[in-house]
């Protein structure tokens, strides 16, 4: 499947789904250096630097343009500015299936952002991409990410024992789905 940038680009209640830029990479950085990020994302190093950004940026922006990923900066409609990243992972070996993954700087949080962009990528996926199912998983103590997953209307299935590798060793995970015939969530 061959993935192009949504035109015109997500965005519902004052969210906008972005392309990153080269100049996001200082508050992308700041932002996962938030210890809380990675002990949450095993993906995000810590400490986290500028070049770690940039590469982030590079490969986002790889990913556009070679069609094979989905990497969206999660911005204030109005100003433009990043509050966080969302991405829409494709799996090579199952065309209808797809992973969604988000998180937000610290400042950022509690305002529905995630959830809105969260929504906005779902959609996205099904109707434009014909994705016929899509996984969020989250760590069983980030509650706040479980929180996001309710209100955008994905089920929680269950606990995947020792799921996701990390440097510390296998951790469990909190299995959620959706699928494009679940009923609508109400905002």
């Amino acid at each position: 499947m061959r993935v192009a940038f949504p035109d015109p680009p997500l965005a519902a209640a004052g969210v906008v789904l972005r392309l990153p830029f080269a100049d996001d990479a200082s508050w992308i950085a700041a932002a996962c250096n938030d210890r809380e990020l990675s002990r949450y994302i095993p993906g995000i190093r810590y400490p986290y630097s500028l070049s770690d950004a940039r590469a982030f940026i590079e490969h986002a922006r790889q990913g556009w343009a070679e069609g094979t990923g989905a990497a969206f900066v999660i911005a204030d409609a109005v100003t433009g500015d990043g509050w966080g990243t969302i991405g829409l992972h494709l799996y090579s070996v199952d065309e209808d299936l797809a992973e969604v993954g988000y998180w937000l700087h610290r400042e950022a949080r509690g305002q529905g952002a995630a959830t809105n962009a969260v929504r906005l990528v779902s959609g996205w996926a099904f109707a434009e991409l014909g994705i016929r199912r899509l996984n969020l998983i989250t760590a069983p103590e980030n509650a706040a990410s479980q929180r996001v997953a309710d209100r955008a209307g994905f089920t929680r299935e269950g606990l995947l024992r020792a799921w996701l590798p990390t440097s510390a060793g296998r951790r469990d995970s909190v299995m959620y789905s959706l699928l494009p015939d679940d009923p609508p969530v109400k905002p």
